[in-house]
């Protein structure tokens, strides 16, 4: 609310909407993430609070992991996204909510492919300690205040030994515990800059602040909000979220079943009429594959018949005349026997349809894992991804052959089509696809593929922010930074296309990895 009132309350401030919260124009059920944000994409809530205060707890993940994808996948235009309190949607140390590893994942997704998109993020906290190492190194640009706890200290001296000079380094660090109110360093690594600035009081009205007797008696007037217009935008898809809401469906549930126990009884169903019927089907359903496995058994015996009386007549020939050039009376030389012939076949009405047109049971094994990964992908918003991003959910190495080969059987089948190193599924394809298991992180993936050498680099850049000197990892792992293991194992990293090298001397993941 604070927003849309200036600073006395006495006049409006800026028009605002307020979704959600106990000041907002319209209510937010935390079930209406992905309507939000497909709205929020395509440019219908300009200049919206998504209040999420009256979530129960973990209601903000579960909303924030439906808002996140959707936003990714229908943007248009440009999005200024402002994540207020950033450490819960991207904790550095997890608190057992449920949904909130897929929220880590997505705030780290906003932050290194969300600007390809067109949006634009910033991610604001009191509790730098709390907030998730990802998502502190996707920062060009940061505003330190006052902070004086060291461990809030901490991730902000890191960054900036990251992306400015030793001088400008000691200058701020020196400064963070004894900044005056309302005044702050902006810095830039890209554009070398770090000024200190004294930031103007805010000009809207605080409701942060700790209420007293005469504010609690304030009326506030706020900006005017198009309640009914705002309700016609997001109304129709906030319904829908409360008939999807679980706690409703299980009231609609319960009702249907009282008020079919107060109606009369049905009359007794005959239960061996009902066998009969479904085994009626069942025959039905399974005739055309009898058919069709029959009319292959009879095609594979017709061929060997054909072929091997063929043989037979051959060998036959070949003894009569051997028989001629011996002198044996009339009466001792065999007779070749007639030609056998392949039995005219009968047309077998094709049952199943190929795998490229159907997607059905004729895949292999591999064929589904890898369809599977690529599933997965796109329910994360990525419709073409890498090779080395495909192997890692499917669980293989990307430089076997397995991979090369498994793509190539699903590219000739119609279900994949492979292009600069990209594997995107067909409209078949997604068909064809198994259902992916979203309980599988992109992490988790790379670590089942990663042997126990590469594994301790992996997780050492993990832990440490992501970019990292080679001595730095050495001395993480303890490993000698002289000896050719380190260089070897940082070698097959990239070329399993997981690590880069930003500069001379320094090691970093990938940004689809870290994505």
């Amino acid at each position: 609310m604070g927003l849309t009132s200036i600073a006395d309350g006495k006049r409006p401030g800026l028009p605002f909407h307020i979704l959600g919260g106990p000041r907002g124009h319209v209510p937010l059920h935390d079930t209406a993430g992905k309507v939000i944000g497909e709205l929020v994409a395509t440019g219908a809530l300009p200049l919206s609070i998504i209040d999420m205060a009256d979530f129960n707890a973990g209601g903000l993940q579960k909303f924030f992991n439906d808002f996140a994808p959707a936003l990714l996948k229908k943007m248009r235009g440009v999005v200024y996204l402002v994540i207020e309190e950033a450490h819960e949607f991207a904790p550095k140390e997890r608190s057992g909510i449920g949904a909130e590893n897929m929220a880590i994942h997505w705030a780290k997704k906003l932050a290194t492919a969300g600007r390809s998109k067109g949006i634009r993020m910033m991610v604001l906290t009191q509790r730098t300690q709390a907030l998730h190492n990802a998502l502190l190194g996707s920062c060009d640009t940061m505003i330190a205040h006052r902070l004086t706890a060291p461990a809030d200290q901490e991730p902000v001296k890191k960054w900036l030994k990251a992306n400015v000079d030793k001088e400008i380094f000691e200058k701020v660090s020196s400064s963070l515990s004894s900044l005056k109110t309302g005044s702050g360093w902006i810095c830039s690594g890209e554009a070398q800059v770090a000024d200190l600035v004294q930031f103007p009081k805010i000009s809207t009205y605080d409701n942060s602040a700790t209420p007293t007797g005469e504010m609690a008696e304030l009326e506030i007037k706020t900006a005017p909000v198009d309640r009914d217009k705002l309700r016609s935008i997001i109304g129709q898809a906030v319904e829908q979220a409360e008939a999807d809401d679980p706690a409703k469906l299980r009231a609609e549930i319960a009702r249907l079943t009282r008020d079919l126990a107060a109606k009369p009884s049905a009359p007794a169903v005959d239960v061996t009429a009902v066998k009969a019927a479904a085994y009626l089907s069942g025959i039905s359903s399974g005739r055309g594959h009898i058919v069709s496995v029959m009319g292959e058994l009879t095609r594979d015996i017709q061929t060997a018949l054909a072929k091997h009386g063929l043989e037979a007549s051959r060998l036959a020939d070949k003894a009569f005349d051997e028989s001629q050039k011996s002198g044996l009376p009339s009466s001792q030389v065999p007779h070749p026997p007639a030609k056998l012939t392949a039995p005219t076949r009968a047309p077998v009405r094709a049952v199943n349809p190929s795998p490229a047109a159907s997607g059905d049971g004729n895949l292999t094994n591999p064929q589904r894992q890898l369809l599977k990964a690529l599933a997965w992908w796109s329910r994360m918003g990525h419709d073409n991804p890498s090779r080395p991003q495909v192997a890692a959910i499917a669980g293989w190495k990307v430089t076997a052959g397995h991979l090369r080969n498994v793509v190539g059987s699903l590219n000739a089948a119609g279900l994949t089509v492979s292009k600069d190193g990209h594997i995107a599924l067909t409209e078949t394809g997604i068909a064809a696809a198994p259902e992916p298991d979203m309980g599988l992180t992109l992490i988790d993936g790379l670590r089942g593929v990663l042997t126990n050498p590469q594994r301790q680099i992996f997780e050492c850049l993990l832990s440490q922010g992501n970019l990292m000197s080679r001595s730095d990892i050495a001395a993480a792992v303890g490993w000698d930074a002289n000896a050719g293991h380190l260089r070897n194992v940082i070698g097959s990293m990239r070329t399993l296309e997981i690590i880069d090298y930003p500069q001379s001397g320094m090691v970093e993941l990938q940004s689809w990895v870290m994505g």
